[in-house]
């Protein structure tokens, strides 16, 4: 609410920068980036009216504290640089991702040919072209990347081609190599749905909930897995669990009104 709380602020996380591995030059960057996006506003208002620091100020207390700092080069993980991809490929039409996806290949202008290649594979897939996508998946595939988020695009493909009981497949083995991947447990129970393994699904499920009990999207795929078997109780009390989890009391109270209608008991 003040300057101060702003230089504060800015000062606990220069620290936590800090301790967490990174290089703390990153933070006089990211405000030169603020700087940047933001010099419209930036020369719209006189200084006493502000009740945040100006940007430059910002920027210099922190390459002053930076001086004393060891300089720390931290590479970019593999994680990082598809994710980074993935956003660009959403942030733009399927086409243009492909354009410029496909302009970074042949100009060989990347940090990665892994993470251009998904992001080449992931919009020619959003663009509903899946032999590129697989094509362009296998490309990147050769260069023997390893990642829960390649996993993930490898049985999209799949699923895209028709094939749930081959993208089940990439997922339960991916899961045996990620199998803190949330990602790729939402896809396999996904997977096994359109494939029709509905028992494997609600095993599945089941086992995931008792580790996962505060997740709400696998009871929302345990409602959908007692739906296509028409256990219709158990639907409706799963369904309730994950609208509560998500802070629908109303939904969630129906839901289970519901439920207790189709009770054994009120039958």
């Amino acid at each position: 609410y003040s300057r101060d709380f702003e230089r504060e602020a800015d000062r606990v996380g220069f620290q936590t920068l800090g301790q967490a591995g990174f290089d703390v030059r990153g933070m006089a960057d990211f405000f030169g980036r603020l700087q940047q996006a933001g010099r419209v506003h930036e020369n719209s208002a006189p200084v006493y009216l502000r009740s945040h620091p100006l940007t430059v100020e910002r920027m210099s207390d922190m390459q002053n504290r930076a001086q004393s700092a060891p300089y720390r080069q931290v590479a970019d993980s593999l994680d990082f640089q598809l994710v980074r991809a993935k956003l660009r490929a959403q942030a733009s039409t399927p086409q243009e991702g492909i354009s410029e996806f496909g302009r970074q290949l042949r100009e060989k202008k990347y940090a990665s040919e892994v993470a251009v290649r998904y992001g080449l594979s992931y919009s020619l897939l959003r663009a509903k072209d899946t032999p590129g996508a697989q094509r362009e998946y296998d490309a990147l595939a050769a260069l023997r990347p390893s990642s829960p988020l390649l996993s993930g695009l490898a049985a999209s493909i799949r699923m895209a081609s028709g094939d749930p009981a081959g993208a089940a497949a990439i997922y339960r083995e991916s899961l045996q190599r990620y199998p803190q991947s949330m990602a790729l447990a939402y896809g396999y129970a996904d997977a096994l749905l359109a494939a029709k393994e509905y028992q494997q699904a609600r095993i599945f499920l089941d086992a995931q909930v008792q580790l996962r009990s505060s997740d709400y999207k696998l009871y929302g795929l345990l409602a959908r897995t007692f739906s296509a078997t028409g256990k219709r109780l158990q639907q409706h009390r799963a369904q309730a669990e994950s609208y509560f989890l998500q802070g629908q009391l109303g939904p969630a109270r129906s839901e289970e009104h519901t439920s207790e209608l189709q009770s054994p008991c009120n039958l």
